[in-house]
């Protein structure tokens, strides 16, 4: 908004003077406004360009058709409106301030000579501060002057229309000026400084301890949240571009992390990363960038995938995704990275899987808990014996299950046992149900055989997988499935 400086000369429209004059808000300072006007809306900008209609507009095409006096400049743009006057006597008096201020008329037309309402409400809209002449396009006048001054030549532009008892104003000033430059200071010494490196805060050990070792945190990130898991079963997806969109499922050690990274571009994070896992030695499997990542709301999934709060919340625009691999003498390192911003943010979800088998052994079974868990429920579930996949010879890593189950038969003389055998629900359940007593025909005739325990204490059946202890939709619920159970007999 912008000062005015007017004095009164008797008319409806006042001119600047420099000798007697009274401060008021948001007019001009060329010409005040009409008397008992109110402004609507007033804009002004330094020096930009503004077109205005110097012909009746053609509304006849997609996009209205017009002469244009362009002009550059200062922009003052008004809207005033005006009750119970007439548009022609709030016309004649700008004309008679034009023309005492010595304005000389470039373009103008009044009532039908403006054309139709629409051609008369498109050539108001196209000098309305507020883009539009609602119903005050009635009784149309239009007028363009053009003035020399010592500073450049001025123009203005009025649109005065009316609907019932008001009356409308738009009004254009444009200054004509030389640009001005100079205004924007160039630091040389910084110039011509070399790139300084991203500064790194140093981590505390703690906050080293929550970071992955193999992949720690692009400086200055925070950490937002993580979790870590030994043997862990996770699937990772492909990236949306990939030729095969199988995911990866994958049982090993798990860490999971989210980082928020302040005053950085997705690129430069996703630039750093793909090349600190080519540096260790990485090869890529799958990676997508920006557009190829999908949609927003495909790239917001794909990172959900990939977060360890199954949430990339407004993390997904410039989008970036790579799944990288790294063959270990202990087993395959993998890695799966998505990086998408939110304004002046980064966030980035990451995860590190350390392929390895489910490790074994690691509970002891005796025959005493075996005893506790069939007194408490009349049987025990054992884990303990392995079979290779769709056969029933017991593996020899078997043996100390074996031994305690054998301890606690010959312990326990009166006790009569079903050997249940249990299979998850992959494969065809009858097939499931005939290997499953063939596994359980397998431990009682070990039992039998090398632990001397008499044949009729022991009863093998099979059920396959119709009495599961867990889903059967991962992994993990698979593997408590694939059991032997110790069921005790009365008879």
């Amino acid at each position: 908004m912008f000062k005015h400086r007017l004095m009164a000369i008797g008319l409806g429209v006042s001119l600047l003077s420099a000798t007697a004059y009274a401060d008021y808000e948001d007019d001009h300072p060329l010409f005040a406004a009409y008397p008992k006007a109110d402004l609507e809306q007033a804009q002004m900008y330094d020096y930009e360009k503004f077109s205005l209609p110097t012909s009746v507009i053609d509304v006849t095409k997609s996009e209205p058709v017009f002469t244009k006096l362009d002009a550059l400049g200062d922009v003052y743009w008004h809207n005033y409106e005006i009750e119970n006057v007439s548009s022609l006597k709030v016309y004649e008096n700008y004309m008679a301030a034009a023309k005492q201020l010595g304005f000389k008329e470039v373009f103008s037309c009044v009532l039908e000579a403006c054309g139709d309402e629409k051609q008369a409400s498109e050539l108001g809209t196209l000098i309305a501060v507020r883009g539009n002449v609602f119903n005050e396009y009635r009784k149309p006048y239009y007028w363009v002057g053009a003035k020399e001054s010592p500073k450049g030549k001025i123009y203005v532009a009025w649109f005065v229309g009316s609907h019932e008892d008001l009356v409308s104003l738009q009004q254009v000033i444009i200054e004509s000026e030389p640009l001005e430059t100079g205004l924007v200071k160039v630091d040389e010494s910084y110039a011509n400084k070399s790139a300084a490196p991203t500064p790194v805060e140093p981590l505390s050990a703690e906050e080293k301890a929550k970071d992955h070792s193999m992949l720690p945190r692009y400086p200055g990130a925070k950490l937002r949240t993580h979790k870590k898991v030994d043997t862990e079963t996770i699937t990772i997806p492909m990236a949306r571009n990939a030729t095969d969109k199988t995911p990866l499922k994958l049982t090993g050690d798990l860490a999971r992390h989210t980082y928020e990274i302040q005053n950085v571009s997705t690129l430069k994070v996703y630039e750093n990363y793909k090349a600190a896992l080519l540096n260790g030695g990485f090869s890529f499997i799958s990676q997508c960038e920006l557009d190829q990542c999908g949609t927003d709301k495909q790239a917001s999934e794909l990172g959900g995938q990939v977060s360890v709060e199954d949430n990339v919340y407004n993390w997904y625009r410039k989008p970036y995704y790579v799944l990288a691999k790294k063959a270990l003498p202990t087993g395959n390192v993998y890695a799966a990275i998505f990086i998408g911003g939110h304004e002046d943010e980064v966030g980035l979800q990451q995860i590190i899987l350390e392929e390895k088998s489910v490790q074994t052994g690691l509970v002891n079974v005796n025959a005493d808990q075996l005893k506790q868990q069939i007194d408490a429920d009349g049987k025990a579930l054992i884990y303990g014996i392995y079979f290779d996949t769709g056969k029933a010879d017991i593996k020899a890593e078997s043996k100390p299950t074996l031994d305690a189950i054998a301890d606690l038969l010959k312990r326990n003389s009166d006790l009569l046992l079903y050997v249940v055998g249990h299979t998850d629900d992959t494969g065809d359940g009858v097939a499931n149900v005939t290997l499953s007593k063939q596994r359980a025909d397998s431990v009682v005739a070990a039992l039998v055989k090398d632990y001397q325990i008499a044949a009729n204490r022991l009863q093998a059946q099979g059920v396959g997988p119709y009495a599961p202890a867990s889903n059967n939709t991962s992994d993990a619920g698979k593997q408590k499935n694939r059991r032997v159970e110790l069921v005790k007999r009365l008879r």
